[in-house]
């Protein structure tokens, strides 16, 4: 009998992959031994990776190859075939779909590339081998032969009605890992960056079928499962029915993750969403830029106005996270271009701000347009574009600070707070973090790996010099975001530290006392004063910065009940005079 590997190397240890699951699953019932599956993360040592592939001696060795692991799988699978001459060795996935051929020509130790779904392809290729057959003319297979590369006819798609529920029932595996999960393949829009650009038309699993694989999710309580479907509400009915179903069923945990055009969104599907619990859903929205000609060029079709009324409309129910995205390094889009774009977005204050680098997907319209477009793009994985006719590459390089400044302050979730207060004194975002960002690099500190009190203090250096910023407020807002994430370690010079000792005595009088405890946290069962002091916050504002008023305000954290950025639940309380 053959052993059967499957390997997956994620680029977190929080993220699973699908792919290997699915082939595993489907393929299970036609075997008299079910493949293995090895899942690790691009960030395990090499060497590491290869001892854990030969101590199960695989005779068949499948990869699933993406942008972020190629050159890892490359790698591995030269290692790999010195330690086993006869292995048979493979890989699938879309970064060696589309250019199969030549990835096999460039990496001898492969034997075989498994274009586009993999689910049946490799079932064949198993039952195959496994009952002695030839494999070499499978549909969907490019397979190296002594005269050359051989490319085998394509694979029909799948029925999703006849996939396999791709985890284990109890998900008893690393349950703090992202769940993902499919319920449709394809996408009925052309934009020329996506490889779902490429497939026609649209596929979805039967409505009882996805009804009944959420169940196991909901039952397992996980904490997030996250929906891969490349334009989930591309049919409002069909969404609507399964976001009911979540509503219907919520376990109170879960939270569920989907890409979604906001366009589509209609009344009755809006006015359904304003009733869901918080933090069930959250949606990613795809602007990529607010440039007319930029996204003609991309075929992508944005009805601005309607996006941000429906935007705006979903943040006004406070119950729903947004993550919108944009793309630098587009056809057309040039500096003063992207900084419209970022200001038009930032204004809509998605809870993320991706600010992404166009790469150049093998397969996808602009790989084969780039000389079109004049995109200039790395020859090594992630193959980010380098520059354009109206992107230099010092505008690139900028706007990569530009993606640092925001990933750190804005999408941390740890400066909220504060951000909406400087932007309040403050017209311009974009130059914002164009001059945070150009501070950062000017002192080195992209060269250094900071603590989260360096970022603090280097963030409250920048802002106190801008005009019209009140220092002292600037640091109560600071202190503000800093105590909502963790208790402090330490006072710096600009976070305004209480007389702790004072401040101690009158805090342990009021986790004293039963009516408090009972009110503020009832999620604490310990009625040791002391012992709760170690376990919450107390800290004092000179105004209250919660409501923007001039009264000082004393405010509890309490760390056991976080929001899905890692918010501490907060609020005000009278603490009693010291004794």
């Amino acid at each position: 009998m053959m052993n059967t590997l499957l390997v997956a190397l994620n680029a977190k240890y929080i993220h699973s992959n699908i792919a290997v699951r699915y082939l595993q699953k489907y393929a299970a019932p036609s075997l008299s031994r079910p493949p293995k599956i090895l899942e690790l993360t691009i960030n395990n040592r090499l060497d590491f990776i290869l001892d854990e592939i030969f101590r199960r001696s695989p005779d068949i060795l499948l990869f699933s190859a993406y942008i972020w692991n190629v050159d890892m799988v490359r790698h591995l699978a030269a290692e790999y075939r010195k330690l086993r001459p006869d292995a048979l060795i493979g890989a699938g996935g879309p970064e060696v779909s589309y250019e199969s051929e030549a990835f096999l020509r460039q990496n001898p130790a492969f034997d075989l590339i498994v274009r586009g779904e993999g689910e049946e392809t490799v079932r064949c290729l198993l039952t195959a081998i496994e009952s002695g057959e030839s494999w070499r003319d499978i549909p969907g297979l490019s397979v190296r032969e002594k005269a050359g590369i051989q490319t085998n006819s394509p694979r029909p798609a799948l029925d999703l009605a006849a996939l396999p529920f791709p985890y284990a029932p109890d998900l008893s595996d690393a349950p703090e890992q992202i769940k993902y999960y499919e319920s449709s393949r394809g996408c009925p829009f052309q934009c020329q960056y996506c490889l779902s650009s490429i497939e026609k038309g649209v596929r979805a699993a039967p409505l009882d079928k996805v009804f009944s694989d959420l169940t196991v999710f909901l039952q397992a309580k996980v904490r997030q499962v996250k929906f891969v479907d490349r334009t989930f509400n591309y049919d409002t009915h069909r969404a609507l029915a399964i976001w009911r179903f979540l509503r219907d069923h919520d376990n109170g945990i879960t939270n569920f993750h989907f890409e979604i055009t906001a366009e589509l969104l209609n009344r009755e599907t809006l006015d359904f969403l304003r009733t869901v619990r918080p933090e069930q859903f959250q949606f990613e929205i795809g602007v990529q830029s607010t440039n007319p000609q930029t996204l003609k060029a991309i075929r992508r079709q944005n009805n601005w106005t309607a996006l941000c009324a429906i935007v705006r409309e979903i943040k006004s129910f406070r119950n729903i996270h947004q993550h919108l995205d944009l793309i630098a390094g587009l056809p057309y889009e040039n500096y003063e271009s992207f900084h419209r774009s970022f200001n038009d977005v930032y204004a809509l204050e998605p809870e993320q701000f991706q600010l992404g680098f166009l790469k150049i997907l093998k397969g996808a319209g602009l790989f084969h347009d780039q000389k079109k477009y004049g995109l200039v793009s790395r020859d090594y994985p992630p193959f980010e574009v380098l520059y354009t006719p109206e992107l230099p590459y010092e505008d690139t390089l900028r706007l990569k600070a530009v993606e640092e400044m925001v990933e750190q302050y804005y999408n941390s979730g740890r400066f909220v707070h504060t951000l909406r207060w400087l932007f309040s004194r403050l017209e311009d975002p974009f130059l914002f973090y164009q001059s945070l960002g150009d501070r950062f690099v000017s002192e080195g500190q992209q060269y250094e790996s900071q603590s989260l009190e360096q970022r603090y203090d280097f963030f409250y250096r920048f802002c106190e010099q801008l005009p019209g910023i009140n220092a002292a407020d600037l640091a109560q807002y600071l202190k503000l975001d800093y105590c909502l994430h963790q208790r402090p370690k330490r006072h710096p010079d600009w976070f305004p530290g209480p007389d702790a000792a004072a401040l101690r005595q009158r805090a342990l009088l009021f986790l004293g006392r039963e009516e408090d405890r009972t009110r503020y946290l009832p999620d604490y069962p310990q009625t040791d004063p002391k012992l709760l002091y170690k376990l919450v916050h107390l800290e004092p504002f000179s105004f209250d910065v919660l409501n923007q008023t001039e009264k000082p305000v004393v405010l509890l954290f309490d760390y056991r009940r976080r929001d899905l950025l890692g918010n501490a639940r907060v609020q005000p309380v009278t603490l009693p005079a010291s004794e």
